[in-house]
């Protein structure tokens, strides 16, 4: 399979999912500005959403200009990752409307959870599947040490969470997402 037209799939996907959550925003009470900042936790999950769906898009670029062989592996593990990232809507949806419960926080970190972990099992799969292949090697290992960072932050976050502040977990959603991004750019001017 030609990556172009797996990349092309995986943009699709990842727009319809940005434009599922912008949807979600419902109109203000009143055609002002002040009617606008009463939907200050809608604008909050759906920016940090947005970001976490432009770091994947970026991430899968900057992954597949690596790639030399897409093989079918990669094709169902990014598959996954498609599934995992399929749920953001509603989890965000579910933080907009219950943003002081612990319960939708943790759907909501959930997803970066479970998006961290597969992110490890897919740098390993695509590391066997490419032996030779130093510059993604590099790059994988990398952003595998910063998977394992991020997810010793996620526990702490949840036990601050569930003890302290449920939005702590999704105020370390977005933590993560500028950490994430930074050290993706860092690692990305390394390759250059």
């Amino acid at each position: 399979m030609e990556t172009d037209r797996f990349e092309a799939l995986v943009d699709a996907i990842l727009a319809i999912i940005i434009t599922l959550i912008i949807l979600e925003i419902p109109l203000p009470s009143s055609p002002t500005f002040e009617g606008l900042a009463h939907l200050y936790i809608e604008f909050f999950a759906y920016l940090i959403s947005f970001l976490v769906i432009y770091n994947i898009w970026n991430s899968h670029h900057n992954l597949f200009n690596l790639i030399h062989k897409l093989h079918n592996s990669t094709v169902w593990m990014s598959g996954i990752s498609l599934l995992i990232i399929g749920f953001l809507p509603y989890c965000t949806s579910m933080v907009s409307k219950h943003f002081y419960s612990f319960f939708a926080q943790a759907c909501f970190g959930s997803l970066f959870i479970l998006s961290h972990i597969h992110y490890i099992i897919q740098a390993k799969l695509l590391m066997k599947n490419e032996p030779g292949n130093i510059a993604l090697i590099v790059y994988l290992q990398n952003g595998v040490k910063y998977s394992y960072i991020e997810l010793i932050i996620f526990a702490i976050i949840y036990i601050l969470g569930y003890f302290l502040y449920p939005p702590i977990i999704m105020f370390g959603c977005l933590f993560a997402m500028l950490f994430w991004i930074f050290q993706d750019q860092v690692r990305h001017l390394i390759r250059i």
